[in-house]
């Protein structure tokens, strides 16, 4: 009722105001001017009355909750503080796991036996005859001619090697490996290790005998046999070569 009374109040009072003034024609609200003027001091009233809920506002409530929300706010800043640092922790533990694992690795590479590699020249014991790996082919058939072939076993393919023999020396010289009755042991990618097949073939570098004239090359293969898809790709060769009581290895690499 105090409301309703007071809103009138209001009412009567801006329409008084607009009333007067200079002789002006009395200015004539609508129905809806009205119902927003009468609206509008009945909010203005109600939000100073103490016994309304719209009443004057406490600012001990208003602190009260700017003091909470920004408590709130250190809280979620302190937090993501402390998720950076459990990351950065994280990345370092990391980074220091990584750095041992490297270390470990490193000192296990360290501890293998280093492979003193000789060239095939030295490990064939051929004096002015210099022997150089030129380089590999994968072929289930080998054929030196028409009357001289290998063909692999059934599930197998040939790794054929292909040598150069030159007389590095001044004149012809016997190049006759055969005498020295050599093995040959291939290693591929370290993991893939078979001997060299013994052959008939005249160019075979195991069972070569010949005379070589100075600065002569002779083109010359050692064949094995692997496993079909076993070796699809070739990344490093080892050849262990015995002459008599002494074996040597020998890194493949296209040229040496």
């Amino acid at each position: 009722m105090k409301k309703n009374r007071l809103a009138a109040g209001a009412f009567a009072l801006a329409v008084s105001i607009m009333a007067c003034g200079c002789g002006d024609q009395v200015y004539e609200l609508t129905d809806e001017e009205e119902a927003v003027i009468v609206h509008y001091s009945a909010h203005v009233v109600t939000k100073f009355n103490k016994k309304q809920s719209e009443g004057v506002q406490d600012l001990s409530v208003l602190k009260a909750q700017m003091a909470l929300k920004e408590e709130e706010r250190k809280k979620e800043e302190e937090q993501l503080k402390e998720e950076e640092k459990e990351e950065e922790k994280k990345d370092e533990e990391n980074k220091n796991n990584g750095n041992k694992q490297q270390t470990a690795a490193d000192e296990q590479e360290s501890n293998k036996p280093q492979v003193n590699y000789v060239s095939l020249s030295k490990a064939l014991q051929l004096g002015d005859m210099n022997a150089v790996y030129k380089k590999y082919e994968k072929s289930p058939i080998y054929a030196e001619s028409s009357s001289f072939m290998i063909r692999a076993n059934e599930g197998n393919e040939l790794l054929v090697l292909h040598v150069n023999l030159k007389n590095t020396g001044n004149k012809a010289a016997e190049c006759d490996i055969l005498s020295k009755m050599p093995s040959f042991r291939l290693t591929v990618n370290g993991d893939v290790s078979v001997s060299a097949d013994t052959s008939i073939l005249l160019n075979d570098l195991g069972t070569y005998q010949g005379e070589i004239k100075a600065g002569e090359t002779v083109k010359t293969v050692l064949i094995f046999q692997v496993k079909k898809g076993t070796v699809k790709k070739i990344k490093s060769m080892d050849l262990e070569v015995s002459v008599k009581d002494s074996s040597s290895i020998v890194q493949l690499i296209a040229g040496r």
